[in-house]
């Protein structure tokens, strides 16, 4: 199995150095990938990018894809808020080497349920038609719906199976908190 390597992956994320990671276009194209990343490039990456761009680049991401999510799928929506919270606390507080390695463990586990290892059961409401897609490419028709008309019910049923490490919801508590404090909208949400 190939793995993209430090240049492959400056080239998918369309930067030349880790410092240019700082778009929303940067994050998307790292966790929508489907291609098998080199353990050290991505630690490498993690290790320079802004810590606060970084969480503030989860953030943004997972705002967009929450705000697509059909009204019935309130239990997968709090399954992308703790994912999105753990996240956010690893990247706020990698200083450490083994926080880096354990923020590079919990995105690439992310990004491989959220691109590949997943099934969501999309049906499409006027054919009548179902078919299995990854959480990404529900996601994707979903926001689609407005554009395209085609209107789809969505079972998340198979992936509700995804359990972050301890040490992930000790950082994810960490950042809710923090959140709360500076009387952040999302802190607030959390607790109404």
């Amino acid at each position: 199995m190939e793995y993209l390597n430090k240049e492959a992956l400056y080239e998918l994320l369309d930067i030349e150095e880790a410092e240019d990671f700082q778009y929303f276009e940067n994050l998307a194209a790292l966790v929508e990938c489907e291609d098998d990343i080199d353990d050290g490039a991505l630690f490498q990456l993690m290790e320079a990018v802004d810590k606060e761009t970084l969480s503030e680049l989860i953030h943004n991401y997972f705002e967009e894809i929450t705000d697509f999510l059909p009204g019935d799928s309130a239990e997968f929506y709090g399954i992308l808020e703790k994912v999105k919270f753990a996240l956010m606390g690893l990247s706020r507080n990698c200083d450490e080497e083994k926080v880096v390695l354990n923020l590079v463990d919990e995105l690439e586990r992310f990004r491989h349920w959220y691109t590949t290892d997943s099934k969501v059961y999309i049906t499409s409401i006027v054919s009548g038609e179902e078919k299995a897609v990854p959480i990404r490419d529900a996601v994707t028709a979903a926001r689609a719906e407005s554009l395209t008309g085609e209107k789809y019910f969505y079972d998340f049923t198979d992936c509700m199976d995804y359990h972050l490490d301890e040490y992930v919801m000790s950082f994810a508590d960490l950042v809710t908190a923090e959140l709360v404090e500076e009387g952040d909208e999302e802190g607030d949400d959390l607790y109404n």
